[in-house]
């Protein structure tokens, strides 16, 4: 977490100025991709903010530009993760 923090730092930005998280589902290596996720669930469900997911193979020259194109082509997914509640 201190990493996000020191990067949006960097940027002069802060968690309470992002409206929406994007966040890798693979591949790549199934630990990363489920640490990566569940930290970005948490800020998520946190800041009550949107999270989607995509795939690397549709990021293609990995930029802000691409994630745009790609959440207009509904390659992204807003049910990345369902929330699972036991009683």
């Amino acid at each position: 977490m201190t990493l996000i923090l020191n990067f949006l730092k960097e940027h002069n930005s802060n968690l309470d100025k992002i409206s929406e998280i994007f966040v890798n589902q693979g591949p790549g290596k199934i630990s990363s991709i489920r640490n990566s996720i569940a930290i970005a669930k948490g800020i998520a469900f946190a800041k009550n903010i949107d999270l989607y997911g995509f795939l690397s193979e549709h990021l293609t020259d990995k930029s802000l530009n691409q994630l745009v194109k790609i959440d207009k082509k509904n390659f992204t997914n807003i049910k990345l993760i369902k929330p699972l509640y036991s009683s």
